[in-house]
């Protein structure tokens, strides 16, 4: 029983936040490089928060305000984004891995070197976002609202963007499947230095 007790503790420990950080957050908006995994932020309101370098890993943010909020270099692996708005965030170099983001606002978020992997959004909004060297693996942006988004030296190969609104977009120094070439021409994309594989 004692080892189960130990056992249990450890692999709490593994997913919980340290109470400190939160607190520190909530205080001051400012928590750089914070423990915050699996911390309960939905519906708070984190307006020009500064989170560079935080473990925000299984943290729940779905209904949160994000708005200019610092996320360089955090870590959002099985994030809650549902319903969030990240309007003008930076999410330079972060990891995007397993996000749940449904009614998502990113519009007008910068994405410099941040990795995109097995994430799939339903109603997304990226309208003006920005987007350099970002990585996407297994990502499905579907149907999303991406008016006037600049994309530069990205590579769309494993990024579905069937449907999405392309509107006047920037897609500069970029590897294009074929398919998705027809569609941003159709969307009135435009289309610089692009490989349409």
């Amino acid at each position: 029983m004692k080892y189960l007790l130990i056992l249990t503790f450890l692999i709490s420990s593994l997913f919980s936040y340290e109470q400190s950080d939160l607190d520190k957050l909530l205080k001051s908006n400012d928590c750089q490089e914070c423990d915050l995994k699996g911390a309960n932020l939905s519906n708070r309101d984190l307006s020009n928060a500064n989170l560079s370098g935080s473990d925000l890993s299984d943290a729940n943010l779905s209904k949160a305000i994000l708005v200019r909020t610092n996320m360089w270099g955090t870590n959002l692996t099985n994030a809650n984004f549902t319903d969030t708005n990240a309007r003008l965030s930076n999410l330079t170099a972060a990891d995007i891995i397993n996000i749940k983001c449904e009614n998502t606002i990113f519009k007008s978020a910068t994405f410099y070197n941040t990795n995109f992997e097995n994430v799939k959004c339903k109603n997304l909004s990226i309208w003006s976002a920005k987007f350099l060297e970002t990585s996407f693996e297994n990502t499905d942006f579907k149907n999303a609202g991406a008016a006037y988004s600049s994309f530069t030296d990205v590579d769309f190969s494993e990024l579905n963007i069937e449907g999405a609104i392309f509107w006047n977009a920037k897609i500069t120094d970029s590897i294009v499947k074929k398919e998705d070439c027809i569609h941003l021409k159709k969307e009135e994309a435009i289309l610089k230095n692009v490989e349409c594989e």
